[in-house]
């Protein structure tokens, strides 16, 4: 734990703009923003330093080993040292519009698009991710979850039939959800050559070339962009490339038919990702939108970016009955 460790703390503001353009139908654009200061972060603080590689210390670490006097394991070799601390931050900006229609003549709707941007040192999506835990602001970069554009579509309709209860009291509903793709982390083959550079294996290739996002399954982006042959910090930065989008619409078809004065039957039938659109995770064999260099799965998507079961991974129809009393 660092020794001066201090606690995190999240400033936010915004300025928005609200206005009821007719009766029971408003709009907002606002900006909102946020800053993350003395955010956690972990490093490696015994990362080899090549000027302290000796025939004793060949690894160059800065603490080869406990001391003899130490209380515990005196004289114990030691490798990775990971360090808590508090040296992150993170900074977030969004234009944010939304329009909502409160519920009338039998509609109700609400749309909300986002714009956004949210960088950081460290997603805290695991251990130490740094790529060197002497330079924490080289991983200042697109945050793990970052997905520049955003729209969200939800609405319930009550069909205007009347006459008798099999023709009244039917509704329908759905849920749009768009959403640009997350970034990957691509880091440099997991080799003891690499691993030894810096302790652990986060090293980055070097960019080579142009990075095109070529969308094909087998092949989200072109491979030869990226090259790492010898352990070094390479240039390409933190969450530089993007993953697949995500496009899922849900539907349901309900009907409400009243029994008496205070009981009544609900039935539902559901349809989630009502298009079968495929949802795809992002590639590489480690998941967690990591995709490391020279794997045989390297560029390749595998899977879809929810468990298949869950909403957003497949078709799926549900039927539900409800006695409300």
């Amino acid at each position: 734990m660092e020794r001066n460790f201090r606690n995190a703390y999240v400033q936010s503001w915004n300025l928005n703009v609200q206005r009821e353009i007719r009766p029971g139908l408003g709009v907002m654009v606002g900006y909102f923003a946020s800053k993350g200061t003395h955010l956690r972060i972990s490093r490696n603080i015994n990362q080899p330093i090549p000027a302290l590689v000796t025939t004793a210390n060949p690894k160059g670490l800065p603490f080869p080993k406990l001391s003899l006097n130490s209380p515990i394991l005196p004289g114990n070799a030691l490798n990775i040292i990971t360090e808590i601390d508090s040296a992150g931050n993170s900074s977030y900006n969004a234009l944010w519009a939304s329009l909502n229609k409160r519920f009338s003549r039998g509609l109700q709707f609400q749309a909300s698009y986002t714009w956004s941007k949210s960088i950081d040192y460290n997603s805290r999506n695991g251990g130490v991710f740094v790529q060197d835990s002497y330079n924490l602001r080289g991983d200042r970069g697109l945050s793990d979850f970052d997905a520049r554009h955003r729209l969200a579509v939800n609405w319930i309709y009550n069909l205007p039939f009347h006459g008798n209860k099999f023709v009244e009291g039917w509704e329908l509903a759905g849920i749009t959800q768009l959403q640009s793709g997350n970034p990957i982390q691509i880091l440099a083959p997991n080799t003891t050559a690499f691993t030894n550079f810096t302790g652990i294996a986060t090293l980055r290739p070097d960019v080579v070339g142009p990075i095109q996002i070529l969308r094909d399954p087998n092949q989200w982006f072109n491979a030869s962009a990226f090259a790492s042959t010898t352990p070094h910090f390479g240039n390409l930065g933190r969450n530089v490339v993007i993953g697949p989008t995500f496009n899922n619409t849900d539907f349901s078809l309900i009907k409400n038919t009243k029994i008496s004065e205070t009981t009544s039957i609900q039935f539902r039938a559901e349809v989630f990702d009502i298009f079968n659109h495929a949802n795809f995770g992002q590639p590489g064999a480690q998941g967690g939108g990591v995709a490391r260099l020279a794997t045989a799965t390297f560029t390749q998507l595998q899977d879809t970016r929810l468990p298949t079961g869950d909403a957003g991974s497949s078709r799926q129809l549900q039927f539900a009955l409800k006695l409300l009393f």
